[in-house]
């Protein structure tokens, strides 16, 4: 039918499914939203007040989902924005769909000075995307969305980007509309002789240990997961993004460093599933020696071995694997000790070195006391979010944490939590931040207002970048530098957007006013009263630094 650009990406977004859009309009993307506004019964449309904070939203719907998140943004400035969440999204393997806009077709590249011009847009965004696509005329754009959309829900997922210039899309032209492709990771199968050497290798094991991570979440393999451990007695170890693979009330169910470094070394066989197998305790001069035999499963081939030597490599989605390997494990597998006795000791001494940070500690068993066994956490670059996501806060349901993985990014928190509030709304969701990482998107709290999103944000207050002054404190002589910082009385700010605020100092006060706060279901703000970061020193001992270099110039 006779359609314009705009009407056929409005229009093939709608027949793949997607719902919720994340945006922030301009004018390269006028013919677009003119197309999004006569579809306006189907989709949702939540407009941020800055391009990071959409492209977060998307992450955090995605990644809390199961969906694809998209958001849409302009050209150049408005991409250039996002970078930061797409970097996040492709760190942890989130399914986000990048849509922008282009300078008019005939001077791309040219560079003339056209308003948001930069240039080779897809190759920058080849950089953070699994795949990056321009359509040049109307026609194209169907098996565009198409492609975009197929590298979405197969293979390892990352964020896919997709653009149209302007005039493309206010031009007129008899477009052919495409239905989905029904292509799935589900349907990629690891070798069927590999699966049953890795079967045999984990059954005749004395001491197996699977490792799970984010692509296990990915894939919905957890009962499979659990079916398996359960079967060999073996305990799973969960990276930050894989926490809810096991409920942390499964006795076999560890995380962290303690884990890490008894596990990994004694185990004579493990099962690394969805992971890099690249935590935090095998890397540097401390690293943790992988002994057993490893079997790593992967969708994405290129995880294999990229970290540990891979003894037998399952290239396939996880949950067949994992289902494979339930399946045939039973005939290899042998009679082993009962490790209860093992497993209670190794939680004792992971609780201990939690409580070796005593403030961290309380802070997050006020959050784990009140909130449900479903709710949703979105953890921040903060203390209590490091404490949180590094094995301080039980998790008891797949995709119920959510971090930002190994980029680590600062202000990546409450937005993210937002789009994992849009994407779950009966369910409690909460952000945990700093007030550091939480003025990164401030600003949000107009789009939450406006919108209704029942998050609750929790700040921890302490009017500098806490962990960074610590660590110049206790490395540098004292040196500190450029981490005070100057903020208002947030829970008021928060009423002035028309968000609920509230005031918290003690771990008694957040149980009370968290408790409220969510029985409101509405949108509001903690904001908790945080000592100077209390010194880690004697938990986590820092290395001197080396001595500096003497230049012979």
């Amino acid at each position: 039918m006779e359609m314009t650009g705009g009407q056929a990406l409005a229009q093939s977004l709608k027949l793949e499914g997607v719902q919720t859009l994340f945006a922030l309009p301009g004018i390269q993307l006028d013919y677009l939203f003119d197309g999004i506004w006569e579809e306006r019964d189907h989709y949702e449309v939540i407009h941020a007040r800055h391009e990071q904070a959409t492209a977060y939203m998307a992450d955090g719907f995605a990644r809390s989902t199961g969906q694809i998140g998209t958001f849409v943004v302009v050209p150049g400035p408005g991409v250039l924005n996002a970078t930061a969440a797409l970097s996040t999204a492709y760190a942890c393997s989130s399914p986000v769909l990048c849509v922008t806009g282009q300078i008019d077709s005939s001077i791309i590249d040219r560079g003339v000075g056209a308003l948001h011009e930069i240039h080779d847009q897809p190759g920058l965004l080849r950089h953070l995307t699994k795949a990056s696509e321009r359509a040049m005329h109307p026609t194209e754009i169907p098996g565009m969305v198409q492609r975009a959309v197929r590298e979405l829900r197969s293979g390892r997922p990352r964020p896919v980007s997709v653009e149209v210039p302007p005039d493309v899309l206010g031009t007129v032209a008899d477009v052919t509309l495409l239905e989905p492709d029904r292509t799935s990771r589900a349907d990629e199968h690891a070798d069927s002789d590999a699966l049953e050497r890795a079967a045999e290798v984990l059954g005749k094991a004395e001491r197996p240990l699977i490792c799970a991570g984010g692509g296990v979440l990915t894939a919905e393999a957890w009962e499979e997961i659990r079916a398996l451990s359960e079967m060999l007695d073996a305990p799973v170890l969960m990276t930050s993004n894989g926490r809810g693979v096991l409920s942390d009330r499964d006795p076999r169910a560890f995380t962290g460093r303690v884990a890490t470094s008894a596990l990994v070394p004694q185990a004579d066989a493990i099962l690394a599933i969805g992971t890099r197998f690249a935590l935090a305790a095998n890397m540097g001069a401390g690293a943790t020696k992988v002994n057993g035999t490893l079997v790593q499963a992967d969708v994405d081939a290129e995880e294999i071995g990229r970290n540990h030597a891979a003894d037998v490599a399952l290239v396939g989605d996880a949950k067949f694997t994992a289902a494979e390997l339930v399946a045939r494990v039973a005939k290899h597998n042998r009679r082993r000790p009962s490790r209860a006795a093992e497993f209670e000791g190794l939680r004792e001494k992971h609780w201990a070195a939690m409580s070796s940070t005593p403030w961290q500690r309380s802070m997050a068993q006020a959050l784990r006391d009140t909130l449900p066994d479903d709710a949703m956490v979105v953890s921040e670059s903060t203390q209590v979010g490091y404490h949180v996501h590094g094995g301080g806060f039980e998790v008891y349901e797949p995709r119920t944490m959510i971090t930002s993985g190994y980029q680590g990014t600062l202000g990546y928190g409450y937005a993210t939590a937002l789009g994992v509030a849009v994407g779950n709304p009966d369910r409690p969701v909460v952000s945990i931040t700093g007030d550091g990482g939480f003025m990164y998107n401030v600003q949000e709290l107009s789009t939450q207002a406006k919108f209704g999103i029942p998050l609750v944000t929790v700040v921890f207050n302490d009017n500098m970048f806490g962990n960074v002054r610590r660590i110049q404190t206790q490395r540098y002589n004292g040196h500190t530098i450029a981490t005070e910082l100057k903020n208002p009385d947030l829970a008021r700010m928060a009423e002035n957007f028309g968000v609920a605020g509230f005031h918290a100092k003690t771990p008694d006060d957040l149980r009370s006013v968290l408790r409220e706060a969510i029985d409101l279901g509405a949108p509001a703000l903690i904001e908790v009263e945080q000592p100077p970061t209390p010194d880690l020193e004697a938990a986590v001992p820092m290395a001197p630094l080396p001595p500096r270099p003497v230049l012979d110039l």
